[in-house]
């Protein structure tokens, strides 16, 4: 037969391990070549981690020719110097070996020229002086800024090559994860290809064999029951398709031979049949009715008091939680408070202690410099030095002191530390900032005061950050009962993502401080560009009584 069973079974068979082999075939192409961009990367990881680990042979050079000028050990620095530029040298050539491109071999060899020049400093120039007793300041300063100088030249070609390979290796990283991509994307639809053929084909083998075998089937249980006409449509020239013919003239035969018999009852049989199976379909009917009836009157007395028990539930969940919320803001306001204090207290302890301390650390030195003998210049350009850097750390200190907590605020009043804030936010960032009150802030407490000074910091911290504005304007006024600041810029605004991001740590603190004191703060951005930083609290018995809970 042309179109037996047998070779429309191999057919299907043959297309679903063609669609095997064929993704097989494709992942382990992917695979090599991500097995190969994965070696790429480790090998560009261990390059930029050599290179990193070079970064510190122009330190380690200098450390050996420190110790050998402070403990004047010269056979213990001369086997440490032999041991160091050994190993700073295989260094580099390892480095050297690595590295791929024109630029990264010039950064090496600027790096190596360097090494060289600090050994012929340090054993032509500098050993000799050193063998001689010479001590800094003196002969040797000349000499230590020109190894000063190579060693800066060493950081900086080799943290060019460092910076180098981290780019080639983040762009291997990246091709990795592309082909990655790529590879999953590809073999997903292979997949779906493969499962489409398979549905396919089970299709199409249901369609020539289970079909017609299924038909047959009915056929021969419909002529069990006394059924013979049935029409067989399935033909073709297969195995099935002659079954079909065979089963199909045989009951054409038998239904001649019985023809003649039943054609005298036939009318009466089907008359009383059709009574019976109406009268039945009728009785069924009604008790599917009542029972249905009975069923859903069931139903809906239990989803009452299912009802009735989930709003029970829910109405002692919502209490449980409203007394939850309290809890957490009764403690939120307490850490606020506590927060505060150890702020003050910290400042006061840097302001008193440690500025006392430097202060007279000042008035050491410059005694010291005053006593010095007049040819000792070297000595009294140190000390005018050492002078500066004791101002410069007494005006750290008293920056880190003033952003722990103004004491302005505590001294002044709110409207004096605004207007503190506002010029140093202008001195720092070149923003043009605008303040102006309405409101008579000496009637305020300690608790209000401290939040609308934060909350007015953190609006300059985050102008001075994102917005790229050039003008700030701080508004104080009173509306009611209520006392309104607000902070507007004229930048390129804020973002309807950015006011509802939950990772926007400094907006939600805002959004609580106002909250503690049973205000808001309501965050826009302006038509006419800029961000809009609105901040309302109550100044009524409310408000003193969220504060006395504090």
């Amino acid at each position: 037969m042309k179109n037996s069973l047998r070779k429309k079974l191999a057919a299907g068979f043959g297309l679903c391990l063609l669609l095997i082999v064929t993704v097989v075939g494709f992942n382990y192409s992917a695979l090599g070549k991500l097995e190969k961009l994965y070696q790429e990367t480790l090998k560009l990881s261990g390059h930029q981690e050599l290179a990193t680990h070079s970064q510190h042979i122009g330190k380690e050079m200098y450390q050996i020719i420190a110790n050998a000028l402070i403990n004047q050990d010269l056979a213990k620095s001369d086997r440490e110097w032999v041991a160091c530029k050994k190993e700073s040298l295989e260094m580099l050539s390892r480095v050297s070996k690595t590295v791929e491109t024109p630029q990264e071999l010039a950064n090496v060899s600027e790096a190596e020229q360097a090494i060289n020049d600090i050994i012929r400093i340090y054993e032509l120039e500098m050993l000799p002086l050193i063998r001689k007793g010479a001590t800094v300041p003196g002969p040797l300063s000349v000499v230590d800024a020109q190894l000063d100088k190579r060693i800066t030249a060493i950081d900086l070609a080799l943290q060019r090559v460092t910076q180098s390979m981290s780019e080639k290796n983040r762009k291997a990283a990246k091709e990795y994860h592309a082909v990655l991509k790529h590879t999953h994307g590809f073999g997903l639809v292979i997949s779906l290809a493969g499962v489409l053929a398979v549905l396919v084909t089970i299709s199409l083998m249901t369609r020539q064999i289970v079909g017609p075998l299924t038909e047959i089937t009915g056929a021969a249980l419909e002529i069990k029951k006394g059924n013979y006409l049935v029409g067989l449509k399935h033909t073709s020239h297969d195995e099935i398709g002659v079954l079909s013919d065979a089963f199909r003239d045989m009951s054409e035969q038998v239904m001649k031979r019985k023809l003649e018999l039943q054609s005298s009852n036939e009318r009466l049989q089907q008359e009383i049949c059709e009574h019976r199976q109406a009268e039945e379909e009728i009785n069924r009917l009604n008790a599917q009715l009542e029972q249905r009836v009975m069923q859903r009157t069931a139903e809906l007395v239990n989803a009452n008091q299912q009802c009735q028990l989930v709003l029970a539930a829910q109405k002692q969940a919502e209490e449980e939680l409203r007394s939850s919320h309290e809890q957490l803001r009764n403690l939120s306001r307490h850490l606020q408070a506590v927060r505060e204090e150890e702020r003050t207290m910290i400042a006061r302890e840097i302001h008193d202690e440690l500025g006392q301390s430097l202060t007279a650390l000042k008035m050491d030195v410059a005694w010291l410099g005053g006593r010095l003998p007049a040819g000792s210049a070297q000595l009294k350009e140190k000390t005018a030095l050492m002078l500066k850097y004791i101002d410069e750390t007494i005006k750290t200190v008293q920056r880190i002191s003033s952003e722990l907590r103004p004491g302005i605020l505590d001294d002044l009043g709110l409207m004096a530390a605004i207007e503190w804030q506002a010029q140093e936010f202008q001195k720092r960032s070149g923003i043009i900032c605008e303040v102006s009150s309405s409101f008579d802030c000496d009637t305020l407490d300690r608790c209000r005061s401290t939040a609308l000074f934060r909350v007015v910091q953190e609006s300059l911290t985050n102008i001075c950050r994102h917005t790229e504005a050039t003008l700030a304007r701080i508004t104080l006024e009173g509306s009611g009962n209520m006392l309104v600041a607000s902070v507007t810029d004229n930048g390129k605004g804020i973002s309807e993502t950015r006011i509802s991001d939950p990772d926007s740590l400094g907006l939600i603190g805002m959004r609580e401080r106002a909250r503690l004191l049973g205000g808001e703060v309501n965050i826009s951005r302006l038509a006419e560009g800029g961000t809009s930083i609105r901040m309302t609290i109550p100044l009524d018995e409310r408000g003193k009584e969220i504060i006395g809970m504090t």
